[in-house]
């Protein structure tokens, strides 16, 4: 009978796991007769019992064994055993208990479980060790115990928790071993009772009456020259240690008491450290062995201490510091005797056991109270630092060696039995190093300092010790330059260093107090300003100094700790602006500039050969990696734009595209090369392969921001660019080492503008996304038959697809984006649909489950709501983008679809027909009343999408045809018959009046006045003379006055034959219904005639300052794609005045305020440089939603990362704003507000508009952020409760702190 995993070894093992893992119910039986009972009951009482390997494979012999022969019986008996039939239960079992085969199962098994129990008894320490598991060891009360005998094994410092058994006792046995154990005894009598005494539980000998006898001879055992003796008492404590008994403090606090006498006593033996430390030396060995004991009572005793009250843990750090604050005076360095950290640092280097213990704030807190009455713990730790630092090119004889013989301290392994001073010290600096780091992380601990060193006359402070510690990376010294094995890195001085540096800037606090020094700075950046001090000194014709040259490992240390730095905002700001964080300093000798210069120099091979070897290009891969991680922001592009880097990667990512291309060009006789050359060519590949994807990586973060895109675009990489991040992207890879998210918000980025949307199409990005969406939808490409039915959507825009809405609104949200996808496509409309028929087109997508006009299109769906849902979800988005509603409407009639869909849902009632309501209805309802009126938060009402389920009829009317029902839209006051008299219409009905400036600064100064005291006043009659004395008093000042003034030549009928599009037609008409509903005009038909008349005459004059791109974009054909809605504006502000508008048109256009009020005006200008004009980009963009984002990441930081977390931009919501002129955002009064603030205040304002309105919007932003609704709370709902008059002090605020950057920037157009 073949017995497999129940036999031989396999059995053994199996037996091992059920009784270590029975050992805790064996505990809680509490004596020898319950335990018995308790296996009886094991199946009961564990809930494990059947996942045990012994228990799986005994019922499955059972099952193959007895199993055919039972279901043999139950079919004798009908086939089946009900709860009635116990009598044939038991008469079943009885015959299969006498049957043979059971007979047999049971003789074998019986037999080879009782070789396995010998096997286990015969070793039984070595099987049930108490290392090995949790607890003492239970020992049966017969078991004979042996004589201890110092195996190998124990007398190595490796783990000593492998010792020990138990056995109950009599009351006055205790008595009687502590007795034994007394130095006036002989060694014999001596080791049987310590041997005795190791097999009693430690918590009966602690709560004993004799524990205090018993622990003085304890602590002589620990100091006796007989090793059998020595060993036998650090078994004792071993034993303690094995438990997590609140006793266990007084076995620690012995074991250190015991230390302290070695240590400190006078018949002390400890050599000085000059001598070194031979582990052959008993008295050397025997404290080695007890410090790694406590070592590891240190690492362990972290998971339970907080167990017990703050006693223990006080009592423990009391111990602990006192043996550790143990030092020599009067000698110092190589002199000095060995201390208690001598010993620590050899078997904990990296102070593993005081990280442990800073850790959490319960140890903490009360660690950093007692290291202020054991000051001279911490002083040593800084003594040691500043010493090593301060010595670090003295050539010790054996220095070079220290790493790779500390690395190799695996004590089981290579049974070193000698260190030398040297190695002794450079493992107590490393202690001290990573003691201090920690220390410095936390702010009591910083209290600290500054310190009062012995034999030293000045306090070293923070900054001091950061210097030195500097020093040690930066200038590690002749002696470390050599080359080390790998192993021996570990140990490399400079890397524990940086190491320790890169954890303080984990901290952004205690970086900021600690690292964001100048002179800490200027200090790390030492090896790379080497480079450019040589190339300064060779421009300037100065005589050479000598100096050694950094390595490429010191340059990569560097490079790692100020990319820590970076990766926080106060590092960056502190690299960019210095240790006084003026934002306005345009000082060169900051750090980012440093690095920026030597990055540039580097990648264009100018860096001077006297000054070493050139960088590698891992080293200018890590130090453009920094220049990113500031260029990525957009105060960090601000600062390094005069670098130019954009051009510089571009240009050398494509040396390297070439040299790549023509490594793996092959070429005759390449056949006939040697292996050995082939490996190194195939090496060489990789290298200039990896080479090209850092370049194309770091190319890639231009588009973290808005004028990144711009520079992307005019490298001519943006398409390469965008093939490389698609990649990553579907491959779910990190953006990079400190950086986890961010291609959602690069994608979005970029997707705002008409190039990048081109390039996202051409790399599959949109076909995938699609796709995807789709998968989630309906079906996926590689759907695979299932069995059970997924889960049936309950809400109308489910979890599982909200996810997919958001990424495919982020990029259809620019009206550039959606006219580059849509613009001239058709509907891919078919008579029938494939079930699993997907859409790879954004029109194919809006042809299925957007505009579902026939029987055909319903029926291919699996899931047509929720489905047809998500489309008109997204459909409502598109349309609170006018631009993209226009265009939706012209080329596919949405409307007339939409309604048709209301029309086809009614149900007869009576003698009337009622649209049913439904999530769909009243979605489709949603999108009919946002798409025909227009108006702000008062001058429209929007209809709820929610339908309430405790039966409460819908309160907004539905409808099937236009016009939309008088409930949508409320009646609004007409304008004002009453002339207003104040200082302000004094001030503009002026006859003689100021010139120029002084007319501006006046005019200033009294609308800020009426608009912050009385902004209602400020409005129509007021507002037009604003408009038309501006305009001409600004086109005097040449800061404002930007443009030529172009005469417009066009005859009356040359104006009538300009070419309108049904797009700007339908926004005509649109215009007029808006004009008649706030009753700024009243004549539908004249005055449709006089704009439609404006807007031909504007674009007639726009398109003379024109130039036709070479560009193969959709968006750059024929003129501005959109509708003029500022020139509707000032139409409807001079109402319906053709004459006023078109005069101030005209005039308006010399100003720099146009080309950002004014989207038209500088489409394809000929006043732009030709990349600039050419790319598809406006400068709204590029300079307006920059300049938002700059001073939204300074000023509203939590708006700022809610953005980022959202993959939604702040440029690209802000440019959906500007350009409709925030219709359908603000109420009337405050969007004319907006354009005499911006225009007389400054184009600037435009900006500071943007971010007053994010600053009021931040808890709504914040909220909807979490619920991951961001895009669809700011692209649907109008700004509420905003005015422009009432922010004005706060713009005016951010005007003082940023118009000398953000002004000269907007009106520098000539610059992107």
């Amino acid at each position: 009978m073949a017995m497999k995993n129940l036999e031989g070894e396999e059995l053994v093992q199996n037996l091992r796991q059920l009784v270590i893992s029975c050992e805790p119910h064996i505990r809680e039986a509490g004596s020898i007769e319950n335990v018995e009972e308790t296996l009886h009951h094991l199946e009961e009482n564990d809930d494990k019992f059947h996942r045990y390997e012994f228990v799986r494979q005994l019922k499955r012999k059972i099952e193959e064994i007895l199993g055919p022969q039972i279901d043999e019986e139950i079919e004798k008996h009908g086939g089946h055993i009900d709860n009635g039939h116990e009598t044939l239960v038991s008469k079943i079992t009885d015959r299969i208990i006498k049957s043979k085969p059971y007979n047999d199962l049971s003789k074998k098994l019986k037999g080879n479980v009782q070789e396995a129990v010998t096997e286990l008894v015969r070793n039984f320490d070595a099987e049930f060790g108490t290392g090995k598991h949790t607890g003492d060891n239970f020992l049966h009360r017969d078991r004979h115990i042996h004589p201890y005998h110092g195996s190998d094994d124990e007398d190595t410092i490796d783990s000593s928790y492998n010792h020990g058994s138990l056995m109950f006792m009599k009351p006055d046995y205790l008595q009687q071993v502590a007795d034994k154990i007394s130095k006036s005894n002989n060694v014999s009598t001596r080791r049987d009772a310590l041997q005795n005494l190791n097999t009693v539980r430690v918590d009966d000998v602690v709560t004993s009456d004799v524990v205090h006898v018993v622990k003085k001879h304890v602590l002589d055992a620990l100091s006796d020259t007989d090793e059998q003796i020595m060993n036998l008492g650090l078994k004792f404590v071993t034993r303690a240690f094995s438990s997590t008994s609140p006793h266990t403090k007084d076995i620690y606090t012995l074991l250190i008491d015991h230390l302290i006498t070695q240590c400190k006593g006078r018949k002390s033996s400890l050599p000085k450290v000059k001598n070194g430390m031979d582990l052959s030396r008993p008295e050397i060995k025997s404290l080695l062995k007890a410090f790694r004991l406590m070592n590891e009572f240190q690492l362990e005793t972290t998971n339970y201490w907080i167990r017990y009250p703050e006693h223990y843990l006080e009592e423990v750090l009391r111990s602990t510091l006192s043996l550790l604050s143990i030092h020599h005076t009067g000698t110092a360095g190589m002199f000095q005797v060995l201390s208690p950290i001598h010993f620590m640092a050899l078997l904990d280097t990296r102070a593993q056991w005081f990280i442990k213990w800073m850790h959490g704030h319960f140890s903490r807190s009360f660690l950093l109270e007692q290291l202020t009455d054991y000051k001279p713990f911490v002083e040593d730790a800084v003594r040691h630092c500043l010493e090593f630092s301060a010595a670090r090119k003295v050539p010790f004889d054996l220095m070079s060696e220290i790493s790779d013989k500390v690395s190799k301290t695996s004590y089981a392994e290579s049974r070193r039995s000698y260190y030398t001073g040297a190695e002794l010290e450079y493992a107590y600096f490393i202690h001290s190093v990573c003691v201090i780091g920690k220390l410095l992380c936390f702010k009591n601990g910083r209290k600290f300092f500054p310190i009062k060193l012995k034999d030293s006359t000045e306090d070293v402070s923070i900054k001091k010790l950061m210097v030195a510690m500097v020093l040690v990376v930066v200038d590690p010294g002749p002696v470390f330059h050599q080359q080390r094995s790998s192993s021996a890195e570990i140990y490399d001085p400079a890397r524990l260093v940086a190491d320790v540096l890169k954890g303080l800037c984990s901290s952004e606090q205690a970086s900021e107090i600690c690292l964001f020094k100048d002179e800490i700075t200027s200090t790390l950046l030492s090896p790379i300003s080497h480079y450019l001090d040589v190339a300064f000194l060779e421009k300037h014709h100065f005589p050479k100094f000598e100096h050694q040259a950094p390595d490429e490992k010191t340059l990569l240390h560097v490079a790692d700790i100020l990319s820590m730095i970076a990766s926080s905002t106060k590092g960056r700001r502190h690299l960019m602006y210095g240790e006084k964080k003026d934002i306005f300093s345009r000082t060169k000798s900051s750090a980012a500039h440093i690095i920026a210069e030597f990055t540039k120099k580097a990648l264009l091979r100018e860096l001077p050969r006297e000054a070493g070897q050139a960088p590698t290009h891992a080293v200018i891969g890590a130090y453009l990696y920094i220049c990113r991680q500031i260029y990525n922001t957009c105060e960090g592009l601000l600062v390094l734009y005069q670098y130019e880097l954009h051009k510089v990667v571009a240009e050398t990512w494509r040396d390297a595209s070439r040299d790549l291309e023509a490594a793996n060009t092959p070429t005759p006789g390449d056949d006939d090369s040697s292996s050995d050359n082939s490996s190194i060519t195939i090496r060489e590949n990789y290298d200039v392969a990896a080479w090209e994807d850092t370049l194309r990586d770091n190319l890639l973060n231009f588009a973290s921001t808005a004028k990144g895109i711009l520079l992307l675009q005019q490298t001519g990489a943006l398409n390469e660019c965008m093939v490389y991040m698609h990649t990553r992207y579907e491959k779910k890879l990190q953006v990079s080492k400190c950086e986890k998210f961010g291609y959602g918000y690069m994608v979005t980025q970029v997707a705002t503008t008409a190039p990048g949307m081109a390039a996202l199409q051409k790399t599959g990005y949109m076909k995938a996304l699609i796709t995807e969406l789709w998968a989630v939808l309906e079906c996926g490409p590689n759907d695979i038959t299932l069995f059970t039915p997924t889960h049936w959507p309950v809400d109308p825009i489910d979890k599982t697809v909200h996810k997919h809405l958001i990424r495919i609104l982020n990029v259809l949200s620019s009206f550039p984006a959606v006219y580059e996808l849509l613009a001239d496509t058709r509907l891919p409309t078919k008579q029938a649909y494939g079930f699993r028929e997907i859409p790879d087109t954004m029109a194919g997508l809006m042809d299925r489950v957007i505009l579902m006009d026939s029987p055909a299109k319903s029926h291919s769906l699996f899931n047509v709501e929720q489905s047809h849902g998500f489309g008109l979800r997204v459909l409502s988005v598109l349309v609170s983008c006018l631009d993209s509603f226009l265009l939706l409407q012209s080329q596919y009639q949405i409307q007339e679809k939409l309604l048709a869909a209301q029309t086809d849902n009614q149900a007869a009632n009576k003698n009337h027909k009622e649209i049913i309501v439904d999530m769909l209805s009243v979605e489709r309802n949603n999108i009919l009343v946002r798409s025909y009126l227009i108006g702000g938060p008062s001058e429209r009402v929007l209809p709820n999408r929610h339908i309430d389920d405790s039966g409460t009829p819908y309160s907004f009317p539905l409808f099937s045809s236009f016009p939309i029902p008088r409930e949508y839209s409320p009646n609004l006051g007409g304008r004002s018959a009453m002339k207003q008299d104040n200082e302000l219409t004094e001030f503009l009905d002026a006859r003689k009046s100021e010139k120029g400036r002084a007319w501006l600064d006046k005019c200033q100064t009294l609308l800020t006045k009426f608009l912050t005291s009385r902004g209602d006043q400020v409005k129509g009659a007021v507002i037009q003379k604003i408009l038309e004395q501006s305009v001409n008093k600004m086109s005097t000042i040449p800061e404002e006055s930007v443009f030529p003034l172009m005469q417009f030549g066009g005859s009356d009928s040359a104006v009538k034959a300009v070419s309108l599009s049904p797009l700007q037609m339908l926004g005509i008409k649109m215009a007029i219904r808006y004009g008649i509903h706030l009753k700024a005009v009243h004549t539908s038909s004249d005055a449709t005639d006089s704009l439609t008349y404006l807007i031909r005459q504007v674009k007639y004059y726009l398109e003379q300052q024109q130039k036709t791109p070479d560009s193969q974009l959709k968006y750059m054909k024929n003129g501005y794609r959109g509708f003029d809605w500022f020139a509707a504006t000032v139409f409807l502000i001079f109402n319906g005045n053709h004459d006023k508008a078109w005069d101030f048109l005209q005039g308006f256009s010399t100003l720099g305020a146009s080309g950002y009020l004014w989207i038209p005006r500088l489409h394809a200008s000929v006043h732009l440089p030709s990349a600039l004009s050419a790319s598809g980009i406006h400068p709204l963009f590029s300079s307006t939603g920059h300049n938002i984002e700059f001073i939204l990441q300074i000023e509203l930081p939590l708006v700022s990362s809610a953005f980022k977390m959202s993959g939604f931009t702040p440029a690209q919501i802000c440019q959906h704003w500007i350009t409709q002129c925030f219709w359908n955002y603000l109420d009337w009064l405050d969007i004319c507000h907006y354009v005499i603030t911006c225009l007389i205040h400054g184009v600037d304002y435009q900006v500071y508009i943007c971010v007053a309105i994010l600053r009021h919007l931040q808890r709504d932003i914040m909220s909807n952020m979490q619920t991951q609704n961001l895009l669809l709370f700011l692209k649907e709902e109008p700004i509420n409760n905003f005015k422009i008059s009432q922010n004005l002090k706060y713009m005016q605020d951010l005007e003082k702190k940023y118009r000398k950057i953000v002004l000269p920037d907007m009106l520098n157009i000539t610059r992107p």
